[in-house]
């Protein structure tokens, strides 16, 4: 059978919600396309689509084959533009993951300037804070924190999130004079920990040459960093966090920093893709984006290299 042909007509099934619609919209009869999405079925031996007199529904393998589907034949109808020397702009489905934090108030912000840039792509948007496979789970790309050990990745570095100490004015008000990193040990600290390495977030502080290693533990552990945040506004005591995060909250006067000439080591943020997968004009156009939109001039300190002297892809070590 026509597994490409196939594929197609399933999508666009699947986009126009019956076969009558997609076989209007193909000029031929919807008995063939019911036939033609049959036999895909019998082809893979799953059941794709659940059907009845009313409605009609991907089953959950039927969702995953599409998603899949549509990753390919965009990457093939890319590949065609790309050998006839025809010059378009960057179309198709295109999966990313981002973390909770980056996605929630970085980049959710812009999405819309991203769409007005780039209206034929169709971007869905993972919020994980728990590292996936990307080839495993069909994600073109991600956007990760932390250091990198996957040498299965090619990693574009984005920008440094520093983090800095934060605490409601009620709360300082009611523990007095804070003006040392010493004082944090009689304290109440809101701190976090990573869900997947259950981890906890280390509480050593950077001023200048000056290092401070708490040796006391917080009190109160998460595994959300925003839960951390909501207690803090509560009263709860002292959480760290990256500035952008909290901006609004500082705006209202509902945090205050604490401990201002005092941060945290700055954590990479990078983007980033399988070696072996072909970097597609769609995924360049989001990593060109997110280059945008985290790095602006002056909007966040980029210790480690100025914005001029970066490589724009490197395999993490």
């Amino acid at each position: 059978m026509d597994k490409f042909g196939a594929m197609r007509i399933l999508c666009r099934v699947v986009d126009l919600g019956s076969f009558s619609q997609a076989a209007n919209s193909l000029g031929v009869p919807s008995t063939r396309i019911s036939q033609l999405v049959s036999d895909l079925e019998s082809e893979l031996g799953v059941r794709l689509l659940q059907r009845s007199t009313r409605v009609m529904k991907l089953t959950v393998d039927g969702a995953a084959y599409v998603e899949r589907c549509r990753q390919i034949l965009d990457d093939v109808d890319e590949l065609e533009a790309s050998m006839s020397g025809a010059v378009s702009a960057p179309k198709g489905y295109l999966r990313v993951d981002a973390q909770t934090s980056i996605c929630r108030w970085i980049l959710a912000p812009r999405l819309t300037e991203f769409r007005r840039r780039y209206p034929m792509i169709q971007l869905h948007l993972g919020v994980y804070d728990r590292a996936r496979h990307l080839l495993e789970n069909g994600i073109d790309c991600a956007i990760r924190s932390g250091h990198l050990n996957d040498s299965s990745l090619i990693a574009r570095h984005l920008m440094d999130v520093s983090f800095q100490l934060y605490a409601s004015p009620g709360y300082l008000e009611r523990f007095g004079v804070l003006d040392s990193p010493g004082r944090l040990e009689q304290a109440d600290l809101l701190g976090w920990f990573n869900s997947e390495s259950n981890a906890a977030k280390p509480w050593c502080l950077y001023s200048e040459d000056v290092e401070y290693d708490l040796k006391k533990s917080p009190g109160l552990v998460f595994d959300d960093p925003e839960s951390a945040v909501s207690a803090a506004l509560e009263g709860g005591g002292i959480t760290l966090s990256p500035r952008f995060a909290l901006d609004s909250h500082i705006a209202q006067g509902q945090l205050v920093p604490v401990l201002p000439a005092w941060h945290f080591m700055a954590q990479p943020v990078h983007i980033v893709y399988p070696t072996s997968r072909h970097l597609s004009a769609r995924v360049r156009a989001f990593a060109d984006w997110a280059v945008e939109v985290m790095c602006p001039d002056g909007a966040f300190p980029r210790p480690a290299l100025a914005r001029s002297q970066q490589a724009p892809d490197r395999r993490p070590g």
